[in-house]
């Protein structure tokens, strides 16, 4: 009675996990996520001594984006492995803002850098 119990249980197990591997086989899409351009502006740091917390994002760079008119724009923090950064996907919707940012970034010596991403989800659709 009990090695009964145990091959439907076993038998179970099996159907669960085969039509698990089969539906994440066929319902994966192997379709490339495409590739965005983004503009990165490293934050200007004088001193890493005195810091202060509204020190510990990237206000200068965030503060440029936004009297440049970039609606959206990504600001990251302070870690131990890199200074803060703001991102700008480079879009058509976005050239005004790139182009003054652009010209703002060199009249202040501002680091700038084109680096590429993987698009996600929300991004592609």
């Amino acid at each position: 009675m009990r090695r009964t119990r145990l091959t439907w249980f076993a038998l179970g197990a099996l159907t669960i996990l085969s039509v698990s591997i089969l539906a994440k086989m066929l319902l994966v899409s192997d379709e490339p996520r495409p590739t965005i351009a983004v503009l990165e502006l490293i934050e200007p740091v004088e001193s890493r001594e005195g810091f202060r917390n509204e020190d510990m994002i990237a206000n200068v760079t965030g503060e440029l984006a936004r009297n440049c008119g970039a609606t959206f724009f990504k600001t990251t923090f302070l870690f131990d492995d890199h200074i803060p950064t703001m991102e700008i996907a480079i879009i058509p919707i976005n050239s005004v803002a790139i182009e003054c940012i652009l010209k703002e970034s060199k009249r202040r010596s501002i680091q700038t850098s084109i680096i590429f991403r993987r698009a996600s989800e929300s991004q592609t659709r």
